[in-house]
Formats: structure tokens, C-alpha cells, sequence
């Protein structure tokens, strides 16, 4: 009887251990955006990417490199801060006139500065978000370009989460 009730114990403990583990897990794949913040704004160039040939052979090709400066405006037009950016490029393809990049940049705000890193083709631009200063010193999300305006504008939505 001693046994039984030890192992009936048992099995209720790591029943509970079981209960709780799958919570927590499923309250944390919730969804990484719930609860995040998201800011839509309009980049405006004021340095256009400039192509840096630092890699032979002439032209585009593994190792160039380029920079772009824009200014961020809200979406009603009010100025809100800029965005540096640096790409390198991995691969380029003439043929088919893709270039893959390697894009590191900064999105100051007001607030403090947002760091953004990842890869993109220019197909669809999406980069990760990964801390900053500040207001955004310990946020994670993403960066998307979602549409590019007739004037060479682009609407960018910026998302992202506190995780301290």
C-alpha cells in the first residue's frame, strides 16, 4: 500500500512537471507579436546606396559594398528620425541582375536607436531587429519594407518586443 501511494505520488508529480512544461512552452510560442509594438513610417533618401567596387573583378561582386542614409517621416508627415545603412554583398548574379547583401544599419528615433542585421535579394526586404539604445535597448523583431511608393519613397513597418 506504502508502494502504491509512493507511486501514485510519483506519477502526479511528473503529471504536474508534464502540465507545466507544455504551459509554459505554449505560452511562450504564443506568438512573438503579441504584445509587440509596430511603427509605420515613409524613408525618404538623402544619400542614395553608393556603390563601393572594393572587389574585383569591375562592377558588382562579392565584397562591394554601399551605404544609404534616409530620412524617416510618420506617416502624417512629421519628421521622426533617420536610418543609416551598410550592405555587402555576398553574391551577384549579372544574368539575372540579383545581388545578394549581408544589410547592418541603425534606425535612430527620437527615443533611442534601433539595430537592424540581416540578408536580402531586394525581392522582399525583411531584416531582423536586434536591440539598440535606450528605449529599444532590449527589443528583438523586424524590419519590412512593404511597398515602395512612385517617388522612390518606401513605407517600412518597423516590430518589435521587449524581452528583458
Amino acid at each position: 500500500m506504502k508502494r502504491s501511494l509512493l507511486l501514485l505520488a510519483a506519477t502526479i508529480g511528473v503529471a504536474a512537471a508534464i502540465v507545466g512544461a507544455t504551459r509554459a512552452a505554449a505560452s511562450s510560442k504564443a506568438g512573438w507579436d503579441e504584445g509587440a509594438t509596430t511603427i509605420r513610417y515613409r524613408t525618404h533618401q538623402v544619400i542614395n546606396p553608393r556603390p563601393l567596387d572594393i572587389a574585383p573583378p569591375a562592377g558588382p561582386s562579392t565584397g562591394d559594398e554601399a551605404i544609404e542614409k534616409e530620412i524617416l517621416y510618420s506617416l502624417d508627415g512629421k519628421r521622426i528620425g533617420y536610418d543609416v545603412l551598410h550592405f555587402t554583398v555576398v553574391s551577384a548574379n549579372l544574368q539575372t541582375r540579383t545581388l545578394d547583401v549581408i544589410v547592418d544599419g541603425a534606425v535612430v528615433l527620437k527615443t533611442g536607436t534601433v539595430n537592424v542585421q540581416g540578408e536580402t535579394t531586394f525581392r522582399t526586404i525583411r531584416v531582423g531587429v536586434n536591440g539598440g539604445t535606450g528605449a529599444y535597448q532590449h527589443v528583438l523583431g523586424q524590419l519590412t519594407v512593404l511597398r515602395t511608393l512612385p517617388n522612390g519613397d518606401d513605407i517600412d513597418q518597423l516590430t518589435y518586443t521587449r524581452v528583458d
